[in-house]
């Protein structure tokens, strides 16, 4: 039951992000053109256009979300409330930090982005449908590339951060065992 309701999610969620990708960039395109962002916000650094996002995003959620299923199929409790949880989290993390750079708080921006770095000794904010969430979180206002980008950087980080210190970490604390979190019957 929980395969089925997972392949419908990531049927529709790709079907649902194409759609808002490709109407995002329609509307744009007959507004004011579609913009090309500068990497890491440097003029002299070349532009990247928002146009790759039509293929970049439904393409980055059908791999992430297989991703996740994969794992999914691994655990030995299959469920789909966890992936949905960290697509939700992510999400608003990168809504987050969107804001705060658009309001011009780059500096907020900036402390809410390397907050994951301390949040990964945890939690396991690697996992694939976090980073989707992230990267749809940022797209309407960074593009697709950059959230990308940053985000693939920051998973392989707190996926170290989170493996070699945060659960040696919580082992040694006793807050898990070898199977899980203790007490999580």
């Amino acid at each position: 039951m929980a395969d089925h309701r997972f392949k419908l999610l990531r049927i529709g969620l790709t079907i649902a992000v194409s759609l808002a990708i490709w109407t995002l960039l329609a509307w744009r395109h007959f507004q004011d053109g579609v913009p090309a962002h500068h990497l890491l916000h440097n003029p002299a650094l070349p532009r990247v256009s928002d146009w790759l996002g039509a293929v970049l995003i439904p393409s980055l959620t059908w791999c992430l979300l297989g991703l996740s299923r994969r794992r999914m199929e691994t655990s030995e409790s299959p469920a789909l409330r966890p992936v949905l949880m960290g697509l939700l989290a992510g999400l608003a993390y990168g809504a987050a930090m969107s804001v705060s750079f658009f309001s011009g708080h780059e500096s907020i921006a900036g402390y809410v982005f390397f907050s994951l770095l301390p949040l990964a000794l945890f939690l396991p904010v690697y996992r694939p449908e976090c980073l989707l969430g992230f990267v749809l979180g940022m797209s309407v206002v960074f593009g697709t590339v950059l959230p990308t980008i940053f985000g693939s950087i920051m998973a392989l980080a707190t996926f170290v951060i989170y493996r070699f210190i945060g659960l040696p970490l919580q082992r040694l604390v006793g807050l898990r065992d070898g199977q899980g979190l203790r007490g999580a019957e």
